[in-house]
């Protein structure tokens, strides 16, 4: 299969259509949202097999949301059965869950190398009092107490750049796996060679949905109370103004893959 060479545009046009899509049917996908994030909520504080699980669903969440996507799309019905529908063919729920565990182990490197230059250049004894603030309840730090955390330039620039990496090598793969029926090893090639083609594309689309949800989390809330809203009213709709933030997120991985890679038909397993 063929990606396509984008201009830096389409990271715009990405944003838009995902924004169209969600307003074809708003319940039916805030609805999916809902349930898949509460599903993960509960994964998590599972014991022992919780957070496993959790790595597991990521990929397999992502397939089931632009499969939605794709169904909403194509017929402008909301059809439950297509949304699942690539899970049943054979091995696609192993492969995801090997996605998901090779996603949660290349960010947790990525974190530990972003930090670990902070943490060694902490003194024994900052160290020591990090230590005690998480394992004793009773303990708090004075303001005198807290460490001195340095972070250096290169601290800035690598931790992006890694995270930006590494987003653009998973961005495609569970629509890969689940539509095109590759290797997780082939599906991670061809992701990372699509996205890296149309990479200035993807900083304008990572670009701005940073700046709409900044824009949704902060700005406007404090936009509201200067008006004199209620707190209540403003945590109110804030909260609103981000679900459609996320669940038009969601929107985008499918309007990107498309835009890239051509409209899948809906085909039948």
């Amino acid at each position: 299969m063929q990606a396509a060479k984008l201009p830096f545009s389409a990271g715009l046009q990405w944003v838009q259509r995902a924004f169209s899509l969600f307003r074809k049917q708003p319940l039916a996908l805030l609805a999916l949202t809902f349930i898949i994030n509460f599903v993960s909520q509960i994964l998590i504080v599972l014991p022992l097999i919780g957070l496993p699980l959790f790595i597991v669903s990521i990929p397999i969440s992502s397939l089931i949301i632009v499969s939605a996507c794709r169904s909403i799309e194509a017929s402008n019905k909301v059809i439950p059965a297509e949304w699942v529908m690539h899970l049943k063919k054979p091995d696609v729920i192993r492969r995801l869950a090997l996605v998901g565990f090779l996603y949660a182990s290349v960010f947790l490197l990525i974190t530990f190398l972003t930090i670990y230059p902070t943490i060694s250049a902490l003194s024994d004894e900052d160290m020591q009092k990090i230590t005690r603030l998480f394992t004793d309840p009773q303990y708090s730090l004075g303001i005198n107490d807290i460490p001195t955390f340095s972070v250096s330039i290169a601290q800035y620039v690598l931790g992006p750049a890694f995270i930006f990496l590494a987003s653009l090598t998973f961005w495609h793969v569970p629509q890969l796996i689940g539509w095109e029926n590759m290797s997780v090893k082939k599906a991670l090639f061809f992701s990372l060679v699509a996205s890296w083609r149309n990479k200035l594309a993807f900083i304008v689309y990572f670009s701005i949905w940073a700046i709409l949800i900044y824009v949704g989390r902060y700005l406007l809330a404090d936009l509201l109370l200067m008006m004199g809203l209620p707190i209540v009213v403003v945590a109110a709709i804030a909260q609103i103004v981000m679900v459609i933030i996320v669940t038009s997120m969601y929107c985008g991985f499918y309007s990107s893959y498309v835009a890239i890679f051509g409209s899948p038909g809906i085909r039948t397993v």
